[in-house]
Order: C-alpha cells, then sequence, then structure tokens
C-alpha cells in the first residue's frame, strides 16, 4: 500500500512539474504559400487581376515573391520545389473586398473566368446570409474566393460600436465623470458647438461646468438619426432632448441639439476628431 501511495506521489509531482513547464501558446494568422511553376507569371496575375501590392521576400531567395494581403497577412508564391500539386476548389484561399460588383467588372474587362460555388460561369453566390461570393483560379490553378463579408458585417458593426461611445458621453456628461469624457477626444480636436465659439480640447469640459451650474437633476434622451463610415472614420448624426429637474420632478428647463460627430479609428481606439452642435 505505501508503495502504490509513493507510487501515486511521484506521478503527481511530474505531471505538476510538466504542467509547470508547458508554456501557454496563442496563434495568429500570418501567411498563405503556394507552389507555383512560374513565379513572374503568378505574380503578375496577382498585381494585374487583384491588385495586391509586392513586399520584401525575407528570404531573399530567387524563385520566391511575397505580397500584402493587408493587416499584416502575407501570400508567398514559391517556385522553387517542382513536385505536382493536387487541386480542387475546397482547397481555396479567401479575400475580402468592399466593392464586389466593381471587382466583377474588371474579371469581365480582362477576361478572366469566374463562377459561383456550384460552378456556374460568371454567376454570383449569395450566401444564406446576404454575402456574395465568387470564385476564380490564378494561373497554377488555385481557388481563389472573393466574397465581401467586410462590406456586409464590418460596417454595421462599426456603426454600432461608434454609437455605443456616443451613449457613453452622454452616460459620462449625467455622472459628471469628466475622467471618462476626456478619453473620448483626440488630442487635436476642434469643435464648432452650439454657442458659436470654436474649441479645443483643451476647452472641452467648459459646456457640462457651465451647464451644472443649473440646479436640478440633468436628464436626457437621444434620438439615433444616421451614420457613415468611410474605412477608419465615422461621422454620427443624432439629437439630444434634455431638461432639467427638482426633487419633485417638475422639469425647470429643457432643450434640444442637433450634434455631429466625426470620429476616427486611433491605435487606442475611436476617437472624436471634430464635432457641431446646434439648437433645435
Amino acid at each position: 500500500m505505501k508503495k502504490i501511495i509513493f507510487l501515486i506521489t511521484v506521478i503527481f509531482f511530474y505531471s505538476f512539474l510538466f504542467a509547470q513547464d508547458t508554456p501557454e501558446l496563442s496563434f495568429a494568422y500570418n501567411h498563405n504559400a503556394l507552389s507555383v511553376k512560374d513565379v513572374n507569371r503568378s505574380a503578375a496575375f496577382y498585381t494585374t487581376v487583384l491588385q495586391l501590392s509586392e513586399i520584401t521576400n525575407r528570404t531573399q531567395m530567387d524563385g520566391i515573391r511575397w505580397f500584402s494581403l493587408g493587416e499584416g497577412k502575407e501570400l508567398h508564391l514559391v517556385s522553387i520545389l517542382k513536385e505536382p500539386v493536387t487541386i480542387n476548389k475546397a482547397v481555396h484561399f479567401a479575400l475580402n473586398t468592399n466593392n464586389i460588383d466593381a471587382l466583377v467588372k474588371r474579371l469581365s474587362d480582362l477576361k478572366i473566368p469566374y463562377s459561383d460555388w456550384p460552378g456556374k460561369p460568371n454567376t454570383v453566390t449569395i450566401r444564406a446570409d446576404g454575402v456574395k461570393q465568387i470564385y476564380l483560379q490564378d494561373p497554377d490553378g488555385y481557388w481563389i474566393e472573393i466574397n465581401d463579408v467586410s462590406a456586409n458585417t464590418s460596417v454595421e458593426k462599426i456603426k454600432d460600436e461608434v454609437w455605443q461611445l456616443e451613449e457613453n458621453y452622454w452616460k459620462y456628461v449625467k455622472e459628471k465623470d469628466f475622467k471618462s469624457y476626456l478619453t473620448l477626444w483626440d488630442e487635436n480636436f476642434l469643435g464648432y458647438p452650439s454657442n458659436n465659439t470654436i474649441g479645443d480640447k483643451a476647452h472641452i469640459t467648459d459646456w457640462m461646468t457651465e451647464m451644472y451650474q443649473q440646479t436640478g437633476v440633468f436628464n436626457y434622451t437621444l434620438t439615433r438619426k444616421v451614420e457613415n463610415v468611410f474605412g477608419d472614420i465615422a461621422i454620427v448624426f443624432y439629437d439630444v432632448t434634455h431638461n432639467f429637474t427638482n426633487e419633485k420632478n417638475e422639469i425647470l428647463k429643457t432643450g434640444s441639439f442637433k450634434i455631429i460627430h466625426t470620429w476616427k479609428k486611433t491605435e487606442t481606439g475611436w476617437l472624436i476628431i471634430g464635432g457641431m452642435g446646434a439648437n433645435k
């Protein structure tokens, strides 16, 4: 019995040591590599048809060329291995575009064949979620899917993300949370508020200080109008109706504004770079 207990203790001890020595791993997608017959012919296809930008081949080996897929992702074309490659449509890589209709026209102008998933020529697949897809092949027969996932989902996601920041903005105002409020603004912000005095970030809380000289409880209602997104820029239009009430919930003062904010995506998130307010 003592031997069994000793053996279990030893196994537990070594298991513990092994667990302690095992590092936590994480992965991020880096690149896709294709074995091609003629690297220059394939490079011409990806630069001419898909307009990918060539980047430095850090291997410095002949017969290899690298291209950017955006956001730090890369495509490597490798012609130094001569073994045959078996290809079918299920083995493909996919790219997003924000204008699949313009791409389809470009392919037609260049007489590059494309098809939907079943293989019907010159046809666009429309997925169940509304995303459009087409499939084409490069000079070595590799299948490429191109879809408009980013155009269909990312823009709406950005709009909702920026609108949430607008809601945070007014939450901070109501709570008199000046510190959090100041995190929403770019250092080079310029605004044209309803008091007709152009101001920068250094004066961005002046209106709050002035407003809270009014007695009572501040209340507000936001009416979301419209947003538009241009890459890393988002413009937001909305209305604000507000009032101050006393301890009996009687309205002491009311007002309403039209607000325009321009947001820019930065390394630290979305920040307001410009804005305008007007009495409604």
